[in-house]
């Protein structure tokens, strides 16, 4: 295994190796993705958008589960950490290119960055250039690690100001290459001139995240739950590149992980000029002991949803509270009152006891987002999840039952998708269980409340009712 690792992996790769190594890994992702399309017979068109973005593929069929587009998004981030190391060990072969190298962590730019490190020649060696073998000079200042820690927390505060608050982008550059590029530059200032525990430089990675987070939240750029929600992933990324930084720091040029910060920028554009359009289909079911007439009476009725919202409102994610209908047929106007705001919603089918369909013409926020400020307005809530048509179908079963079907359709619009869209996928999961649900207890009372109506008017004399006794 070592030295098959040592022939995959050689410490200083020629540019053929390089190349075919390199290419054989990128490969690997696209090969994935086919094989999970021809195991679950789904039609794979090669046009450019596979081959430059293959895993955001994956999750574009929507035939499989949702544990198998996560393991495919966990062996794409194996891929692109393979890959890195691999780049990396080229470009300080070359001298030079540790940017580019780190820029092979990204889908689409990996194509860029192996191509660049494959024509780039060897740099002329510079008699200022540190020797890249042992330590040199006196060993690092106590506060060291103070600047490595705010490098970290400061190159946070400005991708987000960037990416999302300028650009509106929300992809792999902000969620996959910043925090990564944290852990790297603070892991390696924090043990620049004196190798440091590996403890140490992963507690300094982590307080330039949890420095980084505070920032944002009273420079008012992010919200607590958006924070909370990619924060597995970004602790993740940022502990792998806090040890790469750590190592680094042996044998690097100190000016080369600076370097590739320069990459950023680019990342962000690439991310707001290809967002994702992702879409994501809900179906759910609810088995109903009362007649269809009732269970619609309970669908079109203006009242509030009496079942509570439990994680999802936790979170700050949105979810219904209640909703009105002027009107009736198609063409009708209803009204959706979520946690976040009021949703514009135009009927689209309107067949009482059988069929109802409405489609969202305005869009409420995503989700509320929890600041130190009364508003927070940032760029996530509104536009990149998307509600399009709900349909509720009833079916009528033996005994005065009735089968209540539920059929919502969502874009996603944040990438990477591949672990997005699971959170998506809970969320709205979550929330059409609840509508069924709460149609479910309020037609079922009300059916019962007629059906005790019915015992109590024929035990009456002359079958009249209570009521119409006491007048």
């Amino acid at each position: 295994m070592r030295r098959l690792l040592g022939l995959l992996f050689p410490a200083a790769p020629g540019a053929l190796r390089y190349a075919a190594t390199a290419s054989g890994l990128i490969l690997l992702q696209h090969a994935f993705v086919a094989v999970a399309a021809a195991s679950a017979g789904a039609r794979l068109i090669p046009d450019a958008s596979f081959w430059l973005f293959p895993i955001r593929r994956l999750t574009m069929f929507g035939q499989f589960p949702l544990a198998l587009e996560i393991g495919g998004f966990a062996f794409c981030l194996l891929i692109s950490a393979a890959l890195v190391t691999l780049s990396l060990r080229r470009a300080d072969h070359l001298g030079r290119g540790g940017g580019m190298a780190l820029a092979a962590m990204i889908p689409t730019l990996q194509i860029l960055a192996v191509l660049g490190l494959t024509i780039l020649w060897r740099a002329t060696p510079d008699s200022g250039t540190p020797p890249k073998t042992g330590r040199t000079g006196n060993p690092a200042p106590p506060h060291q690690i103070a600047i490595g820690i705010g490098a970290g927390m400061a190159l946070i505060v400005l991708a987000v100001a960037v990416s999302a608050s300028t650009l509106g982008a929300y992809g792999w550059g902000l969620f996959v290459m910043t925090p990564f590029l944290t852990g790297l530059i603070t892991g390696f200032i924090v043990n620049r001139g004196r190798e440091r525990r590996r403890s140490e430089t992963l507690a300094a990675v982590a307080a330039a995240g949890l420095l980084g987070t505070l920032a944002l939240l009273m420079l008012a750029l992010e919200g607590f739950w958006c924070i909370a929600l990619i924060a597995p992933l970004a602790m993740l990324l940022a502990a792998v590149g806090g040890v790469m930084g750590r190592a680094a720091a042996r044998q690097v040029n100190p000016r080369q992980p600076f370097y590739s910060v320069a990459v950023l920028p680019l990342l962000f554009v690439v991310d707001a000029a290809m967002p994702p359009e992702l879409p994501i289909v809900t179906h759910a079911s609810i088995t109903i002991a009362a007649p269809p007439e009732k269970v619609w009476a309970s669908l079109t009725a203006d009242r509030p949803v009496a079942e509570a919202p439990g994680l999802v409102g936790f979170a700050g994610l949105a979810y219904p509270i209640a909703s009105r209908i002027d009107g009736e047929g198609p063409g009708a106007h209803r009204t959706g009152v979520f946690s976040t705001g009021t949703a514009d919603e135009r009927v689209t089918v309107w067949q009482p006891g059988r069929a109802l369909a409405f489609k969202v013409v305005r869009q409420p926020p995503a989700m509320e987002e929890m600041s130190p400020y009364r508003q927070l307005r940032t760029p996530h809530l509104i536009g990149y999840f998307d509600t399009g048509e709900t349909r509720f179908d009833l079916v009528p079963l033996p005994g005065g039952r009735t089968r209540l079907t539920a059929t919502a359709d969502h874009i996603l619009r944040i990438d990477p998708a591949p672990y997005w869209e699971p959170i998506a996928r809970w969320a709205i999961g979550r929330n059409v269980a609840r509508v069924l649900a709460d149609v479910r207890n309020h037609a079922e009372r009300g059916t019962e409340t007629a059906r005790q109506a019915a015992r109590v008017s024929a035990q009456s004399p002359h079958g009249q009712s209570i009521a119409q006794l006491a007048r």
